[in-house]
């Protein structure tokens, strides 16, 4: 339902999807993570069912952008790499700011810790 691979592979996932439902096991299990993350998926397709467009932006928001979910996407799907090598350095500023408003404090010093190379690169 989120492909985490990069911001261009979350906004083109599956974005119609409302419900799916895996037997999440005991609570360790790693299906309930996985199920847990199907959850969150379909809710913001159902939130957005109107608008594709709108749903992807949300998931970037919630897995991209959000440091804590995009770790355990990336864990769950075998991804490794940063998603700040693909957003042009000149964006920065203004991800880092939709990272502060959505997310808080502790995302954005996160996020800044992530990016501050790619951050001076610009100067």
């Amino acid at each position: 339902v989120i492909d985490i691979s990069s911001i261009k592979a979350t906004l083109q996932s599956n974005h119609t999807l409302q419900n799916i439902y895996i037997n999440p096991g005991e609570p360790s299990d790693p299906n309930q993570k996985i199920q847990t993350n199907i959850k969150m998926a379909t809710e913001v397709n159902v939130k957005n069912r109107y608008s594709t467009e709108a749903a992807g932006r949300e998931k970037v928001i919630q897995t991209q952008l959000h440091v804590t979910n995009r770790v355990e996407l990336c864990r769950l799907q075998d991804v490794n790499h940063s998603v700040y090598r693909d957003i042009d350095p000149l964006h920065l500023p203004e991800v880092l700011s939709l990272i502060g408003r959505h997310h808080g404090c502790e995302e954005l010093y996160l996020a800044l810790s992530s990016s501050v190379m790619a951050l001076f690169s610009t100067v």
